[in-house]
């Protein structure tokens, strides 16, 4: 194996597939990915995998927007399958945020976005097996062209169309270190030293560690979060579509055959572990409550059986917002970290935001500058436009 590259990646998730990809379609050079264990094993594996567009700022929602698109033209764009199922979403507010949600339906709209507002009678005659009672329901909007996506599959696609394309990829390499004097110069693996001019880190929390040792400390707080399963009751109906449930604090995302998945909608409400990478069971007292709080949205699931469910690691950042772009005083190291939950959603565009900063295009659809890791170091936090009530029933 040549132990030189153009354009080293760390990290094989969906994001460092789809910016691997993007890279090449650029016309990149040699760009060598290294993944430590295999494709989507990380985070990535324990997505829930959907695909909103609902977001409280502008730049989001067209990110988020594009990111759909792609999805959507997956086959013909990028290659390969994601699992694509358009269910439709709807993200409901408490009592009190009716205007919030008009104004985020605005913005929305402006970004190209199909939305609506639903008062509590209209969410009823959409989905009757919802409680949409006023007494906890104040607005809900309604996404009908977003869904869900196999993220194992995504990633694993973005990688075989990556490799079409000449992307070597290197399954195994755990990374022990980036290796620079102002400016990258290798990267070095338990098997090799890699000589290169630019990394791009995407490795979740871990990126964390790889960078602190240039001397940026990013800002990232490992959240583990438990995944509550439910089959549905065989007299349920048809597959139900995504719902965000802001009062409740729970989001439920329906799977192939009768079963949803339910997790909580607050990025940190889940226990800190540093252990990112091991497998731990669902916690049973966090199943619990999660199917408690869904059966106050679902009354007619009473009878669904409770799986364990399963856990996986979000890297929240200090804002919530993603880390994109080079770190400070180090010249050729970039990181895409920080997505609170996020990532999965945003990949194909993060994949072609960092792939043309690296390149220096112009950036595409949104600044990348917005995201930029050195914004905490300035105390420049991002901001949201909008805001709903935080009261959780």
């Amino acid at each position: 194996m040549s132990n030189t590259a153009d354009i080293v990646i760390i990290g094989g998730g969906v994001m460092g597939a789809s910016i691997a990809w993007n890279l090449k379609k650029r016309g990149a050079g040699k760009v060598i990915l290294l993944e430590r264990d295999n494709f989507a094993t990380g985070a990535t594996g324990k997505s829930s995998a959907i695909i909103r567009t609902h977001y409280l700022h502008p730049v989001l929602a067209r990110m988020a927007l594009h990111a759909r698109k792609t999805f959507e033209h997956f086959g013909e764009t990028v290659g390969g399958e994601p699992g694509f199922h358009n269910t439709g979403f709807i993200a409901i507010s408490a009592p009190g945020d009716e205007e919030t949600a008009r104004e985020v339906v605005v913005m929305n709209n402006d970004a190209g976005i199909r939305a609506q507002v639903l008062t509590p009678g209209e969410l009823h005659a959409l989905e009757p097996r919802l409680d949409a009672s006023p007494e906890f329901t104040g607005a809900a909007v309604w996404e009908p062209d977003s869904g869900y996506a196999d993220p194992v599959l995504t990633a694993q696609s973005y990688a075989a169309a990556a490799r079409d394309l000449g992307v070597e990829i290197r399954v195994g390499a755990a990374v022990c270190a980036i290796r620079a004097n102002g400016r990258v110069n290798s990267v070095k693996t338990d098997r090799e030293t890699i000589q290169t001019e630019k990394v791009i880190v995407a490795a979740g929390y871990r990126t964390r560690d790889l960078v602190a040792p240039l001397g940026f400390d990013a800002p990232l707080t490992p959240v583990r979060h438990t995944m509550a399963v439910i089959r549905r009751t065989k007299d349920f109906g048809a597959m139900p579509p995504i719902v965000s449930d802001r009062v409740f604090g729970v989001y439920s995302r329906p799977d192939v055959g009768d079963l949803t998945f339910v997790g909580t909608t607050a990025p940190y409400d889940g226990d800190i572990d540093y252990a990112v990478e091991s497998e731990r069971p669902a916690d049973g007292t966090h199943v619990q409550n999660q199917a408690e709080r869904f059966l106050r949205r679902w009354p007619s699931q009473q009878a669904a059986a409770l799986r364990q469910g399963f856990s996986g690691v979000y890297d929240c950042s200090a804002d919530l917002q993603p880390l994109l772009g080079p770190i400070p005083d180090v010249q050729g190291v970039y990181i895409a970290c920080g997505f609170s939950g996020h990532g999965f959603k945003l990949s194909p565009v993060v994949g072609e935001m960092m792939a043309d900063q690296v390149l220096g295009n112009p950036s595409t659809p949104v600044d990348i500058t917005f995201f930029d890791p050195a914004r905490f170091l300035r105390n420049e936090p991002i901001k949201m436009q909008f805001s709903y009530s935080s009261q959780t029933l």
